[in-house]
């Protein structure tokens, strides 16, 4: 084996223009799965964060009005529950938490100064942040039971509110003329469901909020109990609504219960298919690369036709010349491979550090990425190189012989 692995690596050396153009075939291949696949799963991951309510089971829930009459009750009542009975709630079995949403669209809101912001207010308590998955800057504090209890005046606002408001961790705004202490800032997010320009939001404690205002509450969120399908807490959910409120269980207009299941599916399947379509398109490029060494490797066979006649007269197998040039175009890809993981990790490092648009996210290489390419460069040079080691096997020494040199 020894013998032939020195044959092969002299013959790849005399020809080293041809050598190098098959690798720089392949770099150029694994270079670009790889990279559009980085490019492909960072576009995944960060936009399913910003789908994250979509892809959690967390259940939205906000009263409205029926539409049906029942038990001698008019249609088209408002549904309106106060947070007592939002929290009757939490001693249902099939329910984990509640987050009871206050909310107030006119609501003021300035800087210190009195300039007026593009802001409303949210009065939440303790488990919102949580439950909706809502992302803070370094340096920010969630709303706890204390601040609840204590009526605290601090606030949470909108990466894009504390922009305009050019506001920090730490500075005062007003709302209704009242001072809030910032105590979190939202990370900076594009793209997802929003639950209504959260970006501009004033997240206080709702029981500050009730001090303010005499509202009911707008919505819940909801998190059902382990083992508990999304189908079966809506039907809870409007059991009791219907319960408490004597409307027609049936009646689905009574109280908005959005399924994000099947948006859910439809994102996933877009997003990963925008992946995969990045894969693919450097899935060609790397067939193109192996192309090229099959090409490389039938000008290598015509070109040894004589000398391949030669070895298989003097003794060698059909066999021995197969192994010899499938290893050649074996030692061409794996060194194109190398090469082109390394120089694909570089690009990538260099990539994040330049920094990409938000709704891109970061490029991340995976290791299924990696594995995939590698099996579909293998593939590759199995084919790109049996093909032309098989005419070479299949030569009968006569002919091979009185070709021409």
């Amino acid at each position: 084996m020894m013998p032939m692995l020195q044959q092969i690596v002299q013959m790849l050396f005399a020809h080293r223009l041809r050598s190098l153009l098959a690798i720089i075939a392949i770099v150029w291949g694994i270079v670009s799965v790889l990279v559009l696949m980085a490019l492909g799963e960072g576009f995944y991951q960060v936009n399913a964060k910003s789908f994250s309510l979509l892809m959690s089971d967390t259940q939205l829930a906000v009263p409205e009005m029926t539409s049906k009459p029942w038990q001698g009750l008019p249609a088209r009542r408002q549904i309106t529950l106060s947070e007592p009975e939002f929290r009757l709630l939490e001693k249902q079995s099939a329910i984990k938490a509640v987050s009871v949403l206050y909310r107030k669209w006119d609501a003021s809101v300035t800087d210190i100064t009195g300039h007026t912001l593009p802001g409303y207010v949210r009065g939440v308590d303790n488990h919102y942040v949580d439950m909706r998955k809502v992302k803070l800057i370094l340096g920010s504090r969630n709303i706890n039971k204390s601040d609840l209890n204590n009526h605290n005046r601090i606030a949470i606002i909108g990466w894009q509110l504390a922009k305009q408001g050019n506001l920090t961790l730490g500075d005062k705004l007003k709302v209704n003329g009242i001072p809030f202490l910032v105590s979190g800032i939202t990370q900076q997010s594009e793209g997802g469901i929003s639950m209504g320009r959260e970006d501009n939001q004033v997240i206080i404690p709702n029981t500050t909020f009730s001090d303010l205002w005499n509202d009911k509450p707008s919505q819940i969120m909801v998190t059902p109990a382990e083992g508990i399908s999304g189908v079966i807490l809506r039907q809870n959910l409007l059991s009791f609504f219907a319960n408490q409120k004597h409307f027609d269980p049936t009646d689905k207009r009574a109280v908005w219960l959005p399924d994000f299941s099947q948006d859910a599916k439809f994102f996933t399947a877009l997003l990963r298919g925008i992946q995969m379509f990045l894969g693919a398109s450097g899935a060609m490029t790397l067939a193109v690369g192996a192309l090229g060494v099959a090409n490389i490797m039938f000008l290598s066979v015509t070109e040894r036709t004589r000398e391949i006649g030669v070895r298989l007269a003097i003794g060698a197998t059909p066999n021995n010349i197969l192994v010899q040039f499938l290893l050649e175009g074996g030692i061409l890809v794996t060194m194109g491979t190398a090469l082109g993981v390394s120089i694909s990790y570089g690009l990538v490092a260099l990539m994040n550090q330049v920094g990409l648009p938000e709704w891109l996210g970061s490029l991340i290489m995976t290791l299924d990425a990696i594995m995939m390419a590698l099996f579909v460069t293998a593939i590759l040079a199995l084919l790109a190189s049996f093909f032309p080691a098989r005419r070479a096997s299949n030569l009968t020494p006569v002919i091979a012989l009185s070709a021409r040199a």
